[in-house]
């Protein structure tokens, strides 16, 4: 049986204005984390994007909330395929083989090298590799956002994160 079409045009309402509120069991079915890459693959250097690492470990419970919480935003998520290269590193691994800038080391190793010396923390690499900056720790989605448009904008060549927020 149809509903009529008063109580359809009330349920799209209700979700257009975001007042319908789906159980927490059918909202995390629908935002899934991004498809990340591996590092080879995001440093291949052939999109011209920023490479934005993810530095986790399995055992991190912040690292899992980032995971569920942030990289799910679907606004994030637009606006991190847009504009950069993402991948994940396992700080934890200290026996497999990354290639970065003419070294071969493991994930561990390249953490490290980034100054990732806790979980979570998201680096930042030019399209070529070169080291851009690191933000360690978990940050909900709004202020992570606004964190990637200051990359990708390259305001972080002319201007601090404060100016840049406050709009200067």
């Amino acid at each position: 049986m149809n509903p009529p079409r008063r109580t359809a045009s009330l349920l799209l309402a209700l979700l257009v204005s975001g007042s319908l509120v789906l159980p927490a069991a059918a909202q995390s079915e629908t935002r899934k984390p991004p498809a990340w890459k591996t590092f080879s693959e995001a440093t291949a250097g052939t999109s011209g994007k920023k490479i934005l690492l993810d530095v986790y470990a399995p055992w991190c419970g912040w690292c899992r909330k980032m995971q569920a919480e942030v990289y799910t935003e679907p606004a994030l998520q637009e606006y991190l395929h847009a504009h950069f290269e993402i991948a994940r590193v396992d700080l934890s691994v200290d026996d497999d083989t990354l290639r970065y800038l003419g070294y071969t080391v493991s994930s561990a190793e390249l953490a490290a090298g980034l100054g990732a010396t806790a979980t979570p923390t998201t680096v930042f690499l030019e399209p070529d590799g070169a080291y851009i900056t690191r933000l360690p720790g978990f940050h909900e989605a709004g202020d992570f956002l606004q964190v990637l448009r200051f990359i990708a904008t390259n305001a972080y060549r002319t201007q601090t994160f404060e100016d840049y927020r406050k709009g200067k």
